[in-house]
């Protein structure tokens, strides 16, 4: 199938067609590229992100393809803050490298592409190239290296650093340490990362040049900010004026006008968008704050290679499918199973843990498997069955995939709730012919075996059943009067619950706040001073919570994000933005650990800065806790980071601005009580990793902002979650492969009596290693100090309850063991989890159930989840989760909960949105036409994608796009599958209009039935009657006649646009 299908795509190159590619997962792209290069190289492989286009450069070079990856900078042209020196030296390498070098394949993304940069000429004259035997002026070698942007020391350098002693130089750039030997001006000798090397040339540190001359244009009109750049460099924000010292210029300057293969179009087009949008709104953004900066266009190249051909991860119709195989990412689960599947085959093992390494080897070749070895990084696994050629990798660099609607997922068998008939069983789609005409329909089944046949029309009206505890309702019956009245008791029920919750944030939605701005310039320093660069998220939400701060409503907003996901560096934005603003903040955690883990957190963050932070929890004595009170009263501490014990009445603030609560659903009903009466009129900002219930739903009903950080950091690798029956052998494997690569290990049991026994077990097992016992009866000094301890790394093990499921931060300790994992609520496995896996190192987080336990369905739907939702931003998503197993709680009460029980949670949370929004229950709008609307079969065989389409046209916005996407996947559109879109717009635009039902005969003749409040104007509908010779009666119909569906848009669309026009000009 490859083979032939590589002829295929020869001839249409060829040929001049730009045909689509599929089948290609993972790895299998490089050799498709390695077959093709003598038709296609030299060229461009545009890939949407930054970790795609890495990846794959790997696996073509690894093919022996000479391929380079044109890194974008980390941050766009016009972004407040400025790029990182290193991400300007990798693209500045690359970019030399290309001018020096003939490269096969050229990979970079959108946003690189787009960014022009300096020209060929100046990035040679800035270079400096070291090379044995040669001359270097030694005189101006100090002058020049400054120029470029590195810092010289006297003292052992460090990255971005130089030191030049006698007739020694050392260097230190981002990715290399250069030592250069000069005898005189000679270069004698030359090491690159301590082997010698015949030459090297070294590209700047920085864009914009440290050298006065040339930042003249930039100093006669901002001096302030020339002078700035010399002493700062990267940070100072200067190449922002970039284009005043160099005539910017395409990327294609250095790698000529190349064709390109595109992987992945749509995602390249809206990472393309997103760059251009991100750059227009930075410099809108730099104008209003009045920094200068150079004109978008300066920045932005035009440039648009030609398409050679498209390459896709799932199938296209038309597409050319070459039929390679998927394997995923190996672990010790399936780590046998996959090899037993690649017997006789050659596989090349791409591998970043030693570990794994050595087992996977062991276990291929027990399979009968030749393996080749390698650590790296790679698209993916697959298998070429053709050639017998396995690739098989630790890690996945996977495509972004939009997340489907529920319903969209539906499989035969599946619980729905039918808006109007109540709860059934969703049996598929089946074809009907009615009037000569055919039609999908949905299938869903009730109670006694009767079935109702709804049309796609209906499939906004259709939800996905989802109630706790795994019990199966009560299926409804067709006609009966027993839905309609539950659905009139739960509005009823609701519109009370709704009352008491609107009380509740009445107070504060209607409260007049102080505006909290801060001190800007310290606000950037203090943003600056953060050593990564924020995810998108990050970024996202602190926007959105400096936004909140600085308007007159207090801030109410939720930040949901994954353990370790950077919810903290917000909050400590939000604190810094209060302080400067004269207020003092309140961090309030729910257990003394994780209190003091934001106090040391905070220390070190705001070191350096005028901030006076203090904790006040039982690791206090009773005499510091009272001085600490009476300073805060003085107001002498900004920050005061605590416990429940920052809500008892000797607790009093000067001047309280901002209240940052951690974790809420964790403190007792006393201490909620009490931040209540804590948080009326200030600022609140509430972090969780879980949203339980409460905090969830009230951000999902419009009664509280909310903030998402679903995107890891960079190098974070995740966790990988073991759910297995605890024996010895499963214990002391675990802990081995975890001191074997020099980490440690949290091993937690939430009986106290047993953890004894449990450190006299591993010490049998590992006599050497350092073990400790840690739980919440000790001296509050006594688990400081073995807390303190475990970070510092003098600790090997920490055997404890799950009192550090919150708040240890240690990056070097990543598998976390938990036994008697039945006994734990989701959200707690969760936290514990989320002590592992923070830093470079996989984490492993192993379930242990006790051997004897009968685990009740509960316990293994929480065990099941946990192991679904192992891999990273998981946690958002559990929340939901977790409602459906735990049941209501504290969100609804008993009886809310009992009426999700009976209807779903899908269709609860629209009927209160409903209720809390006072909306009108929309009607809907009834269709009874002769057109033929569905999605034929030979255009869709996959019943699952229809759904998947059908429902993707019902709930759009926009699905003219929706349309656009499905023809160039699929090809030209089937005039049943046209029709359906032409009926889903009459639907939404009859909904606007107040229409109720629309009839059309076999031969044309129309009934148009309107609402009570239609918003068709009486002018125009006379106007319309008179004019076509239709009627109007008093019962509100309308009586035309129309020749087909196009007309038949054509009058409703008239109808709607005169009344915009009237009610326009009326305003």
């Amino acid at each position: 199938m490859f083979e032939r299908s590589i002829k295929i795509l020869s001839g249409s190159l060829k040929e001049g067609k730009k045909p689509s590619c599929y089948g290609l997962p993972g790895g299998s792209k490089a050799f498709l590229f390695k077959e093709i290069k003598k038709i296609i190289s030299p060229s461009l492989i545009i890939l949407p992100t930054e970790q795609n286009a890495k990846a794959l450069t790997e696996d073509l070079n690894r093919l022996k393809l000479k391929s380079l990856y044109i890194p974008a900078l980390d941050v766009p042209p016009l972004d407040v803050s400025s790029p990182l020196s290193s991400s300007q030296y990798r693209r500045l390498k690359s970019l030399y490298r290309s001018l020096n070098e003939n490269f096969e394949f050229i990979v970079l993304t959108p946003t690189s592409l787009f960014h022009k940069t300096i020209p060929p000429e100046a990035l040679i004259e800035f270079s400096i190239t070291f090379k044995k035997g040669s001359e270097v002026e030694y005189s101006e070698i100090a002058h020049r290296l400054t120029a470029m942007g590195f810092r010289r020391i006297e003292s052992e350098p460090e990255v971005g650093e130089f030191s030049l002693k006698g007739d020694f130089l050392n260097i230190v750039t981002p990715d290399e340490e250069v030592e250069v030997y000069f005898f005189g001006d000679e270069v004698e000798g030359l090491k690159v990362n301590g082997e010698e090397v015949e030459e090297f040339t070294l590209v700047p540190l920085l864009e914009l040049p440290q050298d006065r001359k040339l930042l003249k244009p930039i100093e006669e009109l901002y001096p302030e900010l020339a002078e700035r750049h010399l002493l700062l460099g990267e940070l100072s924000g200067a190449e922002k004026l970039l284009p005043r010292v160099f005539k910017l210029v395409p990327i294609t300057e250095y790698v000529g006008d190349l064709k390109a293969v595109v992987v992945e179009n749509e995602q390249v087009r809206i990472q393309g968008e997103n760059f251009l949008k991100q750059v227009k709104e930075g410099y809108q953004l730099l104008k209003r704050e009045g920094i200068p900066s150079s004109k978008p266009e300066e920045f932005i190249s035009e440039v648009k290679p030609e398409v050679l051909f498209y390459i896709y991860e799932k199938p296209v119709k038309g597409g050319i499918d070459f039929g390679v195989k998927p394997l995923p990412s190996v672990d010790e689960e399936n780590l046998k199973e996959i090899s037993k599947s690649l017997s006789g085959y050659r596989v090349r093992l791409i591998y970043q843990s030693s570990t794994l390494k050595e087992e996977a080897e062991k276990e291929l070749k027990l399979a009968g498997a030749e393996v080749d070895s390698e650590k790296g990084i790679s698209s993916g696994g697959f298998k070429f069955e053709e050639r017998k050629v396995a690739w098989l990798t630790e890690s996945q660099i996977q495509f972004d995939v939009k997340k489907q609607e529920d319903i969209s997922s539906l499989e035969p068998g599946e619980l729905v709730v039918h808006r109007d008939y109540g709860i059934g069983i969703f049996q598929g789609i089946v074809s009907r012919e009615i009037g000569g005409k055919r039609f999908d329909f949905i299938e869903i089944e009730y109670a006694g075996g009767e079935k109702l046949y709804a049309p796609f029309t209906q499939i906004d009206r259709i939800y996905k059943y989802s109630g706790y505890r795994g019990k199966r309702p009560k299926l409804d019956r067709l006609g009966g009067t027993s839905w309609k009245n539950l659905e009139r008791k739960i509005k009823a029920s609701m519109a009370k619950f709704a009352q008491e919750l609107a009380q509740l944030y009445k107070e504060r939605k209607t409260a007049v706040g102080e505006r909290l701005s801060g001190d800007p310039q310290i606000i950037r320093e203090f943003e600056r001073r953060f050593p990564y660069k924020l995810t998108s998220d990050q970024a996202k939400a602190v926007k959105d919570v400096y936004r909140d701060m600085e308007s007159e409503k207090p801030m109410d907003r939720l930040l949901c994000g994954d353990v370790g996901f950077g919810k903290t560096e917000v909050a400590m934005r939000a604190a810094m933005k209060a302080v400067t603003s004269g207020k003092q903040v309140a961090v309030i955690a729910p257990t003394t650990v994780l209190a003091d883990q934001h106090y040391r957190t905070f220390k070190k963050r705001f070191k350096g800065f005028p901030v006076e932070i203090e904790m006040l929890s039982r690791f206090r004595t009773k005499k510091e806790q009272k001085e600490i009170i009476d300073r805060l009263k003085r107001g002498e501490i900004d920050i005061i980071i605590g416990t429940h014990r920052l809500v008892q009445d000797d607790v009093e603030f000067k001047d309280l601005g901002l209240l940052i609560i951690d974790e809420e659903h964790r403190f007792g009903v006393k201490t909620k009580e009490k931040l209540t009466k804590l948080k009326s009129n200030i600022d609140v900002l509430y972090l969780s990793a879980t949203p339980i219930p409460r905090t969830l739903y009230s951000a999902l009903s419009g009664f509280r902002d909310i903030s998402v950080i679903e995107t890891p950091p960079p190098g974070r690798r995740g966790t990988k979650v073991v759910v297995t029956k605890y024996t010895d052998e499963v214990l002391k494997g675990a802990i081995e492969r975890e001191l074997n690569r020099k980490g440690q290990v949290f091993l937690v049991h939430n009986d106290i009596s047993e953890l004894p026994l449990l450190k006299e077990k591993v010490l049998s097992f590992f006599s050497q290693a350092k073990v400790e016992i840690v739980h919440g009866q000790m001296k509050p000094s006594e688990i400081e100090k073995i807390m303190h301890s475990f970070f510092e790394g003098k600790i090997d093990i920490l055997v404890s309850t799950s009192i550090v499921e919150s708040g240890l931060d240690v990056p070097s300790a990543n598998t976390l063991i938990v036994i008697g994992a039945e006994n734990f609520g989701l959200s707690q496995l969760y936290q514990l989890k989320g002590r592992v896996g923070r830093g470079v190192e996989k984490g492993y987080c192993y379930l242990l159930t006790s051997p004897k336990a009968k685990l009740t369905p509960e316990a293994v739907k929480r065990l099941e989840a946990m192991k679904k939702l192992a891999p990273l931003g998981g946690g958002f998503q559990l929340a939901l989760k977790d409602l459906e197993i735990r049941g209501a709680g504290t969100l609804l009460g008993p009886k809310q909960s009992g009426f999700v029980e009976s209807i779903g949670l899908e269709l609860y949370t629209k009927l209160f949105k409903e209720v809390i929004e006072e909306e009108k229950e929309e009607e809907d709008v009834k269709l009874n036409l002769p057109f033929e609307a569905f999605i034929p079969d030979d255009f869709v065989e996959d019943s699952r994608e229809k759904v998947k389409l059908y429902s993707q046209l019902a709930s759009s916005k926009e699905p003219e796009e929706v349309m656009k996407e499905i023809e160039r996947v699929r090809g030209a559109l089937p005039d049943p599958l046209v029709n359906l879109f032409k009926t889903m717009k009459l639907k939404r635009m009859a909904k606007e209009l107040g229409i109720k039902e629309i009839s059309v005969s076999p031969t044309g003749k129309a009934i148009i039935v309107f609402g009570q409040e239609t918003s068709a104007s009486p002018e125009r509908l006379v106007q319309f009657v008179k004019e076509r010779g239709a009627t109007f009666t008093p019962d509100r119909k309308l009586y035309t006649e129309v020749k087909d569906l196009d007309e038949l848009l054509k009058i409703v669309e008239e109808l709607k646009n005169e009344e915009s026009t009237n009610s326009s000009s009326s305003r």
